[in-house]
């Protein structure tokens, strides 16, 4: 597999593919990895499952499904891992940003460069 460079998309939508399958690939790793945790222990002891897990969004559930055109072999549970971190993105993206402000492109951190003097 070829490294990808910044020089190498043409357009935003190749961006936005390329991140979106990006994210996907990610979270279905992280659910793999979750998935390899929850296995019983070496003594037999079951962990119980947590009393307050909510279902994925049903608008999470359908864009878990869509990662099936690329991984036909994946599970329900694989699926619903995939939606629950999908879910879990969101509610970060809306804590980063609360009152929903929306930024203009001029909208950027200030660069300041400066030169000691001797």
């Amino acid at each position: 597999m070829r490294a990808l460079k910044l020089c190498d998309m043409r357009n935003r939508k190749q961006f936005i593919t390329t991140v979106a399958a990006t994210s996907a690939a990610l979270a279905l790793a992280r659910s793999e990895a979750r998935a390899a945790a929850a296995t019983p222990a070496a003594n037999g002891a079951m962990p119980s499952p947590a009393p307050s897990e909510k279902p994925p969004s049903a608008p999470a559930l359908a864009v878990a499904a869509t990662m099936r055109r690329f991984d036909p072999k994946l599970s329900d549970a694989e699926i619903a891992g995939i939606a629950k971190d999908i879910d879990e993105n969101s509610q970060l993206g809306a804590a980063l940003n609360p009152k929903k402000k929306r930024l203009r492109n001029s909208d950027g951190p200030v660069t300041i460069f400066t030169v000691p003097l001797r």
